[in-house]
């Protein structure tokens, strides 16, 4: 007792963390040799490593000649744009664009990155052999959902909990909830006609992206857990605030994004809103459970995908009526629940958000589509926009019924997906095409969609917006139009395609239905310009000055300004 002094135990505990940090390094370090080590004999292999490759560097270099022009603020999948449609140039002795590609972003990604870019291979990681899911995803939205959601989940959790939800997100339950949508959607009609000036003139540029962003949280708070956010009148609201700072900490793995959790100001700002969501939430949760009875009939009125859960729940565990009736979740089930429902609420709001974005920008590009689309509804929906809601309200099936607007949005998401897959590689699992073999042991496998859907030896005339190419039926084998069976990937295929798909479908097709015909669209990004004074030129990508920014899903150019006139 009292050999050591408080300045001895500090001196020691300082060793310890140094020589902690210098295993750590000495091991990334080792990593990242055995990296180019590797990459290096695959390339003498013949194995898809694009050139050029550095020993020092790995493809740190080379990404930076793919983003060559591109603004500094324009989104990475611009410099994955490239690389589709120039892939002759990187890799100089291949008769055919490869089906997949190895990269090395060592210390920037701390494995080998393996990018699906052919349906074959997208194909064999998801649908005829589907590998599980990589943590990368689990540890990218831990600041957001903590680990518990149903992408983060084992392959086991994730087909019990997909078996539970499914039920809120069937079509059968959806179409009951179309009058919760048609409300939201016309709540956006509207903001956006009070925006248009006075005897059918142009009014003052405003952004449309944060607009929709309150729209598509509005429609997700109300079929997940039926609560009125009233984003688009109110907001923003504490729940959506504390969302939107969540989500700028969603990043991927690397050396310094570890390094940034690890300190206090993270830790800090994210128990701050992960505080506020919960307090906001929770309640309703609880109220969810308390009310949900598994055995009432729900024909006459949509049930939300919470309430369903908690349904399916009762009837998995008991075999008498009223122990099921009695049956109390734990816990940890409420827990899953909330993480469940975070998820839906930052992956349901944003990627929706700004598809209906790029919808209205793209086909407002091109006269000849926008008059296909009007004459569409008026065939379907009557001549009469203001009576849609009453059509719609009494024949919902007629939102199916409208293969050109379908065409428009899938198109639309083929030339700016908004979301991939991360799966785990592994020494029992290799990619196979054309006989040749390759491994993915200790690799990071990515689906991506950006080069798939450019790929110009899948796509005909692969760069323009052209929605007849969706109409093509399968009896037209030979069209020139008609996509290659499994290379459309906007909402994944396989067991782990996006259960929110149809959901998402049919608020784009609302958002369309319910403005085409008594709106024009300005997005001239110039007129914002001049009006700000600004003597800066645009940056702009491809000639466009309305393009994707930012990390992660990112988001619309300046937030997309825009004008509208009464029609």
């Amino acid at each position: 007792m009292g050999l050591y002094t408080g300045a001895h135990v500090s001196s020691l505990l300082g060793q310890c963390a140094a020589l902690v940090l210098c295993l750590w390094l000495s091991r990334a370090l080792y990593r990242g040799i055995a990296t180019r080590l590797r990459f290096r004999a695959m390339q003498k292999q013949g194995m898809p490593v694009p050139e050029p490759y550095s020993m020092l560097y790995g493809h740190i270099q080379f990404f930076k000649q793919l983003k060559k022009g591109i603004p500094k603020d324009a989104h990475s999948s611009y410099a994955q744009r490239y690389l589709a449609l120039n892939w002759q140039k990187y890799f100089p002795n291949a008769a055919k664009c490869p089906p997949i590609i190895y990269i090395d972003l060592w210390p920037f990604l701390t494995q080998p990155l393996i990018m699906a870019i052919s349906p074959e291979a997208c194909f064999q990681l998801t649908q005829e052999n589907p590998q599980p899911r990589d943590s990368t995803f689990r540890w990218a939205m831990f600041p957001v959902t903590r680990g518990k959601d149903m992408i983060s989940m084992n392959t086991l959790d994730h087909r019990l909990w997909r078996s539970r939800l499914n039920p809120g997100f069937s079509s059968r339950n959806l179409m009951l909830a179309l009058p919760v949508l048609l409300e939201e959607v016309g709540i956006f009609v509207q903001q956006l006609k009070a925006q248009a000036g006075a005897s059918k003139r142009w009014g003052d540029t405003f952004t449309l992206y944060d607009r929709t962003v309150s729209l598509t949280f509005d429609i997700i708070m109300r079929t997940a857990l039926g609560l009125r956010s009233h984003e688009q009148t109110e907001g923003p609201g504490p729940i959506l605030k504390a969302m939107r700072q969540l989500l700028t900490q969603v990043k991927s793995p690397n050396l310094w994004t570890k390094l940034e959790r690890l300190g206090p100001r993270y830790r800090r700002d994210v128990a701050r809103h992960n505080s506020i969501i919960r307090q906001q939430l929770l309640p309703h949760i609880q109220s969810q459970l308390a009310s949900t009875d598994p055995y009432e009939d729900s024909r006459n009125g949509s049930k939300t995908v919470i309430s369903l859960a908690f349904s399916e729940f009762r009837k998995e565990n008991e075999t008498n009526t009223q122990q099921k009736r009695n049956a109390v979740p734990s816990q940890d089930f409420i827990e899953i629940v909330e993480s469940q429902l975070r998820l839906f609420i930052s992956a349901g709001h944003d990627t929706t958000a700004q598809a209906i974005c790029w919808i209205f920008y793209e086909i407002n590009k091109s006269p000849a589509i926008l008059t296909r689309l009007r004459e569409e509804h008026d065939s379907v929906l009557g001549a009469n926009p203001s009576s849609v809601p009453d059509v719609l309200t009494e024949q919902p099936h007629s939102l199916n019924l409208l293969p050109y607007t379908t065409a428009v949005i899938k198109e639309t998401l083929r030339l700016h997906p908004l979301g991939s897959t991360f799966r785990q590689g592994s020494s029992s699992f290799q990619f196979v095409h054309d006989g040749v073999h390759y491994p993915t042991d200790g690799a990071l496998i990515q689906t991506n969609p950006t080069v798939l859907h450019l790929r110009e030896d899948l796509w005909h005339r692969a760069t323009e917006f052209l929605p007849d190419r969706f109409l093509a039926t399968a009896s037209e084998e030979h069209h020139p139009l008609r996509p290659v069976k499994n290379a459309w990937r906007a909402f994944e295929l396989g067991h782990t395609r996006c259960i929110g798909e149809e959901l998402a479908m049919m608020e784009m097709k609302l958002a369309l239905i319910l403005t085409v015909r008594e709106l024009d669209f300005d997005f001239g990004l110039q007129v914002a310009h001049n009006e700000q004074q600004s003597c800066t030129p645009l940056d702009a990508v491809d000639g466009e000055h309305i393009y994707r920014v930012g990390d992660g899903i990112g988001y619309v150019k300046d937030f997309l300004p825009t004008r509208v006139r009464l029609r």
